[in-house]
């Protein structure tokens, strides 16, 4: 029983023994076992000589060299001769052998950092390079809306084509440390369904299609098209400039409070300029995003994306007319 217990002391204090002193001496945290984490735990952030396993692969083999010479000189006196060292030299074989472990473990250890070093600064350069083409895609869409000249449209609204910073956040989805962002279609044909519901609207209103629903469609629908549109697309020449000389109507919608929806301008220029404008921002957009917009092959619209056929498709000006009538009355009703 008793060289049992020897047995097991030997094979596990010189080991144990320093693990616990380090641990008390370079590991960190409030119980013993973080410090003992700590200790046995590489830390490229740290140099080598602040490293526990190196001063456990150093103190261990001199421990166990010291328990083995132990047993292994027990019997024997110190004698400084030749034969001395002869005998010596016979009967350490074991505990010499467990002391030049101290080498090629504390080497080992050595290199094992150097190498989470190297893979951390990797690590680094590569997050760096990340954050660099995450900011570079975002300058580039600037720049590249840069590059477009104000357009007067229609003489009501001058397009200035810049970049609102929440587009690129909207439109392309990432984070910095990821790098290049991926291009968010959800978004895209979003726009392009609020796209096509506005020429919709704009188109039936115009042409007075429904003559009993026009007033609805315009202040219910196409309004609150546009206006979703220039906030989705960042544009404050429509939601801010154009909204200035814009009114605000009371309105009730399925029987609920009245509320009061803004009007896109007050005529049909103003309508058909704040369209225009949102539509060739976004076709700007897909080019950046090489993406090709959905286009609408119904000829019918063409004449509400150029040209000055609107003016005459109809010869009542309906949205005019509407201001002048319909929106009026609902203001003086709610006086």
């Amino acid at each position: 029983m008793t060289d049992t217990v020897y047995l097991i002391a030997l094979v596990f204090l010189p080991l144990l023994i320093p693990v616990l002193v380090i641990a008390v001496i370079l590991g960190r945290g409030s119980w013993l076992f973080e410090r003992l984490k700590f200790t046995l735990t590489l830390h490229e952030g740290r140099g080598l000589a602040g490293q526990g396993l190196l001063w456990v692969s150093i103190l261990s083999p001199f421990l166990y060299f010291l328990a083995l010479g132990a047993i292994s000189w027990s019997g024997h006196s110190i004698s400084l001769t030749s034969d001395g060292l002869k005998v010596f030299l016979s009967i350490s074989a074991m505990p010499l052998g467990a002391l030049s472990l101290s080498l090629p473990l504390s080497v080992l250890v050595s290199r094992m950092h150097a190498t989470k070093q190297t893979a951390k600064q990797i690590s680094i350069t590569q997050l760096k390079n990340n954050v660099d083409l995450f900011y570079s895609h975002r300058k580039e869409l600037f720049s590249y809306f840069g590059q477009m000249a104000e357009v007067k449209y229609l003489g009501c609204l001058t397009g200035k084509f810049k970049v609102h910073p929440r587009v690129h956040m909207v439109f392309f989805r990432g984070k910095p440390e990821d790098g290049i962002p991926l291009m968010n279609h959800e978004a895209f044909k979003d726009v392009e369904s609020e796209l096509y519901e506005a020429r919709w609207e704009l188109d039936s209103i115009i042409r007075d299609v429904n003559s009993q629903l026009t007033y609805d469609l315009y202040i219910a629908n196409f309004c609150s098209t546009i206006y979703r549109l220039s906030q989705k697309l960042g544009l404050p020449e429509i939601y801010v400039e154009l909204a200035e000389n814009s009114v605000l109507v009371p309105t009730k919608l399925d029987s609920k409070e009245e509320i009061k929806l803004l009007t896109v301008g007050k005529t049909t220029d103003e309508a058909v300029a704040a369209y225009r404008y949102a539509k060739d921002y976004f076709h700007i957009l897909c080019d950046f995003a090489g993406r090709k917009p959905d286009c609408e092959k119904d000829e019918e619209f063409k004449y509400l994306e150029m040209g000055e056929k609107f003016r005459t498709v109809k010869e009542e000006k309906v949205i005019e007319r509407l201001h002048e009538n319909e929106i009026k009355q609902a203001q003086e009703n709610a006086i």
